[in-house]
């Protein structure tokens, strides 16, 4: 494929709503969309920059998280992508860059009809807030394009890289199997939710403040949102979810979050559920200190230890945990389980009514369809993403020929 150097489009990705959803821009999804667009448009894609703006303040950018070398090199045949604008290519330009925000979910046909035509006569485009601005549902050739850029090309930073896996032997020498839970209980991800857990004033007045923050949010009703699923479980909710469903106290617990509203008193009932309870915080305390500033960087090497996990509980669909989920599924299937919280939310709220076993039953039957079976949604339906259908081998992993390692981070997508 020719790609064409008079055209070059780039990006701002738009780092929005909370601390350790940082992760859900930096890693992955805005980017491979990036990469798509810059393939329908015949154009060279130059490294998206970051959202620098957003309220959690991190000046982290792709090349302080990605392996931005390897990122252009694994693409070369596909699209042609630089690190900066070429100052020459700037100096010659009669006018500043075209700047521009897409419509959210546009298909590739509006980008040929709408944005090439400006990309032809600027030469240089800004795509602003790039963020779900390509459709779920494209052609398969581009949705194998979307995973050749999400689960190959890019690769973490190799100070990031390292810690990460540092923290993965460190769980695997305590124990052979472990499980990683995305919280999500962090004050900020709750105040935008809307969402009250019975602190009183006190919670109504701390995360009222924090909502102020943005600007165009409406007024909700805290408890509907809790009983119709749109809030987080609490983090003993968390635990009595995982012993209905059969895991045992002496199960080894990595647990990927930030900041956690209520501290160590909100986390003790976990703790008391599951003593084996682990955070970066605590596996990797003086190395860790170099991170501590960027919010991106400490939700990568969670994201590592969460990608590593024998099974992944994500306690909010958002996006970090779609994208764990796809690349656990385009990686072996490995198990990702989703909280069915608009059932188990009203559940819990009146566990206090049944007896234990009555619980684990109906928890054991909401969670049907939220387990992460490998056939749990249709091929395409759902977020595509979370459910990368169009690169997943039909073969089991073990039939991979030339896999000798049993490792699916050798195969990659042929064409």
């Amino acid at each position: 494929m020719e790609v064409t150097e008079d055209r070059l489009i780039y990006g701002n990705l738009n780092m929005q709503n909370t601390s350790m959803d940082a992760a859900k821009e930096v890693v992955n999804f805005l980017i491979s969309d990036a990469v798509v667009v810059a393939r329908i448009l015949n154009a060279t894609l130059v490294v998206p920059e970051l959202d620098h703006n957003s309220y959690w303040k991190d000046d982290s950018d792709f090349v302080n998280i990605f392996d931005v070398n390897w990122f252009i090199s694994y693409l070369a045949k596909d699209v042609t992508v630089v690190k900066r604008v070429p100052d020459k290519f700037m100096r010659s330009m009669e006018k500043p860059p075209y700047t521009m925000r897409v419509p959210r979910k546009s298909p590739p046909e509006y980008y040929l009809d709408q944005v090439l035509p400006i990309l032809k006569r600027r030469r240089v485009l800004q795509l602003t807030k790039f963020d779900y601005r390509l459709a779920n549902n494209i052609d398969e050739e581009l949705q194998k394009l979307r995973c050749r850029a999400n689960f190959h090309a890019l690769r973490f930073a190799k100070p990031i890289q390292e810690l990460g896996q540092k923290l993965v032997m460190r769980m695997r020498e305590m124990a052979k199997r472990f499980i990683a839970v995305h919280l999500r209980f962090e004050p900020d991800m709750l105040a935008f939710s809307g969402c009250y857990y019975g602190g009183g004033d006190k919670e109504r007045y701390e995360l009222g403040e924090i909502r102020k923050r943005w600007e165009t949010l409406p007024d909700l009703s805290a408890d509907g949102e809790r009983r119709r699923g749109k809030c987080p479980l609490t983090p003993h909710e968390v635990g009595l979810l995982l012993r209905a469903l059969g895991f045992a106290n002496d199960t080894y617990i990595y647990l990927a979050s930030g900041e956690i509203y209520g501290g160590e008193e909100t986390l003790r009932p976990l703790r008391e559920l599951f003593p084996n309870f682990y955070t970066k915080e605590m596996l990797a305390n003086e190395e860790l200190k170099l991170f501590l500033p960027f919010s991106s960087r400490l939700a990568a090497i969670d994201y590592i230890v969460c990608d590593d996990s024998d099974v992944f509980i994500t306690n909010n669909n958002g996006n970090m945990a779609k994208i764990l989920a796809g690349r656990r599924r385009y990686m072996g299937h490995k198990r990702t389980i989703r909280p069915n919280a608009k059932r188990l939310s009203p559940l819990f709220m009146e566990r206090d009514q049944m007896d234990w076993d009555t619980v684990s039953g109906e928890v054991k039957a909401v969670q049907r369809g939220f387990m992460g079976e490998p056939d749990e949604m249709r091929p395409g339906r759902g977020e595509f993403h979370e459910y990368p259908y169009s690169c997943i081998c039909e073969k089991p992993l073990g039939a991979i020929v030339g896999n000798k390692s049993g490792d699916p981070q050798s195969e990659e997508i042929k064409d």
